[in-house]
């Protein structure tokens, strides 16, 4: 059943099965619990209930708030007891047309109409941030059904369309200067469904939901990739398969010149726009690889096509091979060393789809793309499995970093000594407290990091921009690069000032620089900074989950005392006036200008 909530839906079998569905999905374990509270301006129980599955499918198990029919206005403004209660870590504002009350106030031009709304919104969004410090998302607005003047609503001086366009775009250069605003694009979703399917007059008539049951799957299906990526949940690797996945027909039979792909043909064309897409996600900083049943020297020779977007060097491992696909999945992972919940597989052959869904329980992406090519970009492309609220410089240059990864692998064979590759590899590091210019990687890299993950603690952008400048926490990043090219921002570390002891809430480091003693410079950095503001004790926890038992011992290593259990937790102590802070050999501090 749980298929029924992958793309494409049939919303129908959803409001039939959901009951069904959520007891399934409840049976998972590990679930990932998020307070979300949900403020609309027309009804919103459906919203709430699918919102549910598509989240739960994920291995979010979201609590609700839902304000009064209408009063999501009241609720924040005039700070709602139960919403306030609450206290919730994300909050979303479910607001249509018909909530804009200058909509149809033709006596004032579109610009005015667009401002006063949007001054509306933006007193709610800086009440809300002020008060709760957490996400916000907010629905930007689909254009009107019905346009009186016809064509030339979208040109007169005070009509809805040029009102709804303008008002969008406002909203969306002030969602780009914020640290906490999302929007959910609301209007493009309604432009892809088309507006007579996006509304549902009766439903609004009986019920009072601005949508039409296809728009509110469609809808929270969107909401729950936004989420995920605030949780660090988005995909980094597409896999792909080759002979009528990536052209038509079969590379080792047919040859170079055999395969479709090109302009030529309108399959070969659909081929063709499926690698400019491809090409499009390797650009933005997603990893490509391929898992092919093929002679390694045909696979390759099929990017030899005069007409192939893609070639060989845009994917970072290659695997053609007659190995079962389970496994080389498996050793893609293990080789780009990501999780297999990063990972997105996609083939043709529908046995193979199948397989890896078995093997891998849902962990691995697998989108239902059937067989006809013309429809792989599209089921790809609204899956929205590579959705992201924002993109770092570290998103951008996330090939080159796996590929710098791979000749450092290539040369540690080379040594004996794993001190002397450590030294070999001409370590430079730059330690810093935050800033505001990295506010975007430090909470990507703290949303997204299991396993060098001390306290499990996921925080939102808003909340990391308010540790900059505040005397009561020290938060420092970490970048390492070496002879081989940039890491990237790898680590953070962020503690609380308790008197004149410390508490480490958040350390976090980046799966690709592990055993690179990364983890010794920023500590001692971290404690140079303590004891310059006459901190007497350091305080670390260890929480332990599924995946971070590689941390377990870390705070003993670096001389802090196991002092107990607490909750679950580990608590570890350094009492810092003792401590003779050392430095770390293998790794030199770049001076900050």
């Amino acid at each position: 059943m749980l298929e029924l909530l992958d793309y494409p839906f049939d919303p129908i079998k959803i409001l039939r099965k959901k009951s069904s569905i959520k007891r399934e999905l409840l049976d998972k374990k590990s679930l990932i619990k998020k307070k979300i509270a949900i403020l609309g301006g027309t009804t919103t129980h459906e919203v709430k209930d699918q919102l549910e599955l598509f989240l739960l499918k994920s291995n979010i198990k979201a609590e609700f708030y839902e304000c009064d029919y209408g009063k999501y206005y009241e609720a924040a403004i005039f700070e709602e007891k139960d919403l306030y209660d609450f206290d919730p870590d994300i909050i979303y504002l479910h607001v249509s047309v018909e909530n804009l009350k200058s909509l149809h106030d033709f006596k004032k031009t579109s610009e005015i109409k667009a401002e006063e709304e949007f001054e509306s919104l933006k007193s709610i969004w800086i009440k809300l941030s002020k008060d709760f410090n957490c996400e916000i998302i907010q629905d930007n607005f689909e254009l009107p059904q019905f346009r009186p003047l016809g064509n030339l609503d979208s040109s007169s001086p005070s009509s809805v369309t040029r009102t709804i366009l303008l008002l969008n775009e406002i909203i969306s250069k002030f969602a780009m200067q914020s640290a906490y605003l999302n929007i959910c694009d609301r209007n493009y979703l309604s432009s892809k469904l088309g507006l007579s399917v996006w509304k549902d007059y009766s439903l609004w008539l009986s019920a009072k939901y601005s949508l039409s049951y296809k728009a509110i799957t469609n809808l929270c299906y969107t909401l729950s990739k936004i989420i995920e990526s605030k949780l660090g949940f988005s995909k980094k690797c597409l896999i792909l398969d080759l002979d009528n996945t990536l052209w038509g027909g079969v590379i080792g039979d047919d040859g170079v010149d055999g395969i479709i792909l090109g302009r030529e043909t309108p399959i070969g064309e659909a081929y063709l726009d499926l690698h400019l897409y491809l090409k499009e996600l390797k650009n933005r900083g997603i990893v490509l690889a391929i898992c092919s049943k093929n002679d390694i020297e045909n696979a390759k020779n099929g990017f030899k096509h005069p007409d192939s977007v893609l070639q060989f060097s845009d994917f970072t491992v290659f695997k053609a091979n007659w190995d079962l696909k389970i496994k080389n999945i498996y050793d893609i992972a293990e080789e780009i060393n990501i999780g297999l919940e990063s990972i997105v597989f996609l083939d043709d052959n529908p046995v193979e789809r199948d397989i890896v869904r078995k093997e891998f329980n849902g962990s691995v992406s697998v989108p239902e793309i059937g067989d006809d090519i013309t429809l792989y970009r599209e089921i790809l492309d609204a899956s929205q499995l590579f959705t992201v609220t924002s993109f770092s410089q570290e998103d951008e240059k996330r090939n080159e970093f796996y590929e710098n990864d791979k000749k450092r692998e290539k040369t540690i064979a080379n040594f004996e000594d794993y001190d002397a590759y450590l030294k070999s590899l001409e370590m430079k590091a730059e330690v810093s407290l935050f800033n505001k210019s990295y506010t975007n990687r430090i909470t990507q890299l703290t949303n997204k990091t299991n396993q060098f993950n001390l306290t499990t603690l996921r925080v939102s952008e808003h909340e990391m921009e308010s540790a900059i400048n505040n005397p009561s926490k020290i938060a420092l990043y970490a970048r390492l690069s070496d002879k081989f090219g940039e890491n990237g921002l790898v680590s953070v570390i962020q503690g609380t000032i308790e008197g004149n002891k410390l508490v480490i809430d958040l350390w976090v480091m980046s799966c690709r620089v592990f055993k690179r003693t990364l983890e010794h410079t920023l500590i001692y950095e971290f404690l140079k900074e303590a004891k310059s503001r006459n901190i007497k004790a350091v305080f670390g926890k260890y929480i332990p989950t599924q995946k971070n038992k590689i941390v377990s011992e870390l705070y003993e290593e670096l001389g802090f005392s196991n002092i107990g259990e607490e909750d679950g937790s580990t608590i570890f102590e350094l009492c810092l006036e003792k401590y003779e802070i050392p430095t770390n050999p293998n790794i030199t501090l770049e001076e900050l200008v």
